[in-house]
């Protein structure tokens, strides 16, 4: 048997003990906690009384494309420290190991890397204004900020929310908040010089920008959103992009209707442009399930057309290629903190090889 067969053969069974030690984890944590150990599973493991904790997530992932073997991958292993006094400072860190194990590579895959996603100071000017330095997830949408794969509803993320921007930033930020704006208005105002703290492989950084997210509570169940970004990528030093965005979320009864809109342009081309939305509906369907249904469609210049694919045929996709993916699924929320998820993605001229058919994962928030 050679090797990649042997480790498809065996992680499968590794992700199943992880999953039964996670259950036993999950029964261990509520009995201590009802004797008054205080440990709840989602909530992190505090250090004494230092006002340190730990936490983090975990996420076990099954691919089944058309064409393709099967995948069976650990994505993510993330370490949260955090850190909050009984001032005005804060501290927050995250470190993700990920493509951890996997039987077999996407297109776009990096070797297994340890990341740094996030690692930034908090200093609270005021009860509603705080100043943020360090490396933080860019405010541009809601699913970035989500981030924790167990805190949202698919498998699958959505191309809008991670293909036309660096999904984090090192620089400085100022969040605020005024209570008595309509129901409340929350905003970000962040900027960068261009260093970035331990790059990601698998991202383009920022080697400068600034930018706005403004989060405004229409009513007690609806949430509406704006973003605003000028920055500049390593790869393309001499090229500015803008992008403007709106995202809203509203909820009703356990059911949930999400979606976000986002147009970038960039100063080197009046044509290059790309555009993308997604809307998501949220369901119960008794106790613990809910049905997810998601419909995206994404726009790329044809510069973003990956090589190959021009090759074949360079009269193709002379202004570029919009795709379109569907999502039906289930999710099984065992707790906020341990989730099922099992999907199925049809796409249409799927040229940024995004996963489509079925997916499935187990996501835990320690």
């Amino acid at each position: 048997m050679s090797k990649s067969a042997d480790l498809a053969h065996r992680l499968p069974c590794w992700i199943g003990a992880c999953c039964i030690a996670l259950a036993s984890l999950h029964a261990v944590a509520d009995d201590d906690a009802a004797q008054g150990g205080g440990y709840h599973l989602g909530n992190g493991l505090p250090l004494g009384d230092s006002g340190l904790r730990i936490g983090g997530y975990a996420t076990g992932s099954y691919e089944r494309e058309s064409a393709t073997p099967p995948r069976v991958a650990v994505d993510n292993l993330s370490l949260f420290v955090w850190w909050e006094g009984e001032g005005r400072w804060k501290f927050f860190s995250e470190l993700e190991y990920q493509n951890l194990l996997l039987t077999r590579e996407r297109r776009h895959d990096h070797d297994g890397y340890l990341s740094l996603e996030r690692a930034y100071i908090d200093y609270a000017l005021t009860d509603n204004f705080d100043l943020r330095a360090g490396k933080f997830l860019t405010p541009i949408g809601r699913w970035n900020l989500i981030h924790a794969t167990p805190l949202v509803w698919t498998t699958s993320r959505p191309l809008v929310t991670s293909l036309e921007f660096p999904t984090n930033m090192t620089g400085a930020m100022l969040t605020g908040r005024l209570p008595n704006l309509g129901n409340g208005v929350e905003y970000n105002v962040y900027g960068t010089s261009g260093s970035d703290l331990h790059t990601n492989p698998s991202v383009d950084p920022f080697t400068a920008g600034m930018g706005t997210h403004i989060a405004w509570t229409a009513m007690p169940n609806l949430q509406l959103g704006f973003s605003y970004a000028n920055f500049r990528q390593a790869s393309a030093r001499s090229e500015r992009k803008q992008i403007a965005g709106v995202d809203f979320l509203w909820t009703h009864n356990r059911y949930e209707l999400s979606g976000e809109m986002i147009y970038r342009h960039t100063n080197l081309s009046k044509t290059d442009n790309e555009k993308g939305a997604y809307l998501q509906f949220v369901a119960p369907l008794g106790g613990k399930l809910y049905a997810v249904a998601r419909y995206e469609i994404y726009s790329v210049d044809r510069d973003d057309v990956p090589e190959k694919i021009r090759a074949t045929n360079p009269n193709a996709y002379p202004n570029g290629a919009s795709m379109s993916f569907r999502v039906a699924g289930l999710n099984y929320r065992i707790t906020p903190a341990l989730v099922l998820k099992a999907e199925w993605v049809a796409s249409s001229h799927n040229v940024m090889h995004a996963p489509d058919g079925l997916l499935a994962s187990i996501n835990v928030l320690f």
